[in-house]
């Protein structure tokens, strides 16, 4: 069945070399280059990929095989060929990640030949607002008509990494701070420095006023929660903290789909076992966590229905990325599902429902594509 891959970032640009330190990268959290040199080739995870990638290519499993098989192949039918064999039909993309080097949205839609949307990376567009904002109060009503005109021009959805930047423990600002740290980002930016938006105040703000903007335009608010690379706290990154939006008043009908979760996957299958507005995706963590990823899909059907779980890679940079994580997250879908067919808690036919669900049913209806 075809996929709808509701979180994915985009390639990088075909004329990029992949060496195998690019490659290691693919596979890690790790930004740390000691890390890359000397561990990561030896995750379960690496090795595995090294597999995965070797047998579509017809090499041996070696760094160097892949590399020296790469070279000749026509970059664009190569991705393509490799993006194919992920049986997507769909990519939902966030371009706020991959860097300089990555396809824009115009070049990426030339390049790749699956069908694709975008969502709004929140903090990349409130850190350009900032110089042009007088105050906060100004500045969040800037940030609301970016995404107002950003979803009028196509976009399906806004995404926050405040689990980064300020953490998930929600809490009202406080307006005092929130004022001198916002004077500090203009300074910032008056002087041509680099913005990065940081800190409880400004950054809870926002995620308020998005949450409500999003509320009014009808499309999710996808918040990245659980593990990332170092620059997170992962212990702040609980999605328990953000019960705010699920219970106040101000944001009855918000849907937010909660992103990577592991290892609170199951504190964020309570969320959407409990309320209307949660839902989930164990992007990342397939295939990154390996066999313990699987583990966690199956875990996650334990509270999670099966009408909240949504499928993801959260792919990046290179093809081979996509191609493992497409993979590796089918057959865990079909390895917990068949042993929930095997134990009596599902029919076939109940699980076969459940599939098509977690694969494109859900994202369609949460994103409302067609």
């Amino acid at each position: 069945m075809l996929a709808v891959d509701h979180h994915c970032h985009p390639l990088l640009r075909l004329t990029t070399p992949l060496t195998p330190n690019a490659l290691r990268h693919g596979f890690t959290e790790a930004i740390d280059p000691i890390v890359i040199r000397d561990h990561t080739h030896q995750a379960v995870i690496y090795r595995r990929a090294l597999r995965l990638i070797a047998a579509e290519l017809g090499c041996e499993p070696t760094e160097e095989a892949v590399m020296r098989s790469r070279d000749g192949i026509d970059p664009a039918a190569h991705a393509n060929g490799l993006l194919k064999m992920t049986q997507t039909a769909l990519m939902i993309l966030d371009y706020g990640f991959a860097g300089g080097e990555a396809m824009s949205p115009a070049e990426h839609k030339a390049t790749i030949q699956i069908s694709q949307r975008e969502v709004v990376r929140l903090e990349t567009a409130a850190e350009r607002l900032v110089g042009s904002s007088a105050t906060v109060a100004e500045w969040t009503a800037a940030v609301r008509s970016e995404l107002r005109v950003a979803v009028s021009g196509g976009a399906v959805g806004v995404k926050t990494i405040a689990a980064y930047r300020a953490g998930l423990q929600l809490r009202e600002p406080d307006r005092a701070r929130a004022t001198a740290d916002f004077k500090a980002l203009r300074s910032q930016a008056s002087q041509g420095r680099p913005i990065r938006l940081e800190g409880e105040p400004l950054c809870h703000e926002l995620l308020l006023e998005a949450a409500e903007e999003c509320r009014d335009l009808g499309v999710p608010l996808q918040v990245h929660c659980g593990f990332g690379d170092p620059d997170e706290d992962l212990a702040l990154a609980n999605p328990l903290g953000l019960r705010p939006l699920f219970v106040e008043p101000r944001f009855a009908g918000l849907k937010v789909v909660l992103l990577h979760c592991y290892p609170f996957h199951r504190e964020a299958a309570y969320l959407a076992s409990v309320f209307p507005g949660a839902h989930m995706d164990l992007s990342l963590a397939i295939p990154m966590a390996a066999n313990d990823g699987a583990r966690a899909l199956e875990e996650a059907f334990g509270l999670c229905p099966t009408t909240k779980l949504l499928y993801a890679t959260d792919a990046t940079r290179y093809a081979e990325v996509y191609l493992v994580a497409a993979v590796l997250h089918r057959e865990a879908l079909a390895g917990a599902l068949g042993d929930m067919v095997n134990s009596g808690w599902l029919t076939k036919p109940e699980a076969a429902e459940a599939g098509r669900q977690v694969l494109s049913d859900n994202a369609r209806r949460i994103y409302q594509i067609p």
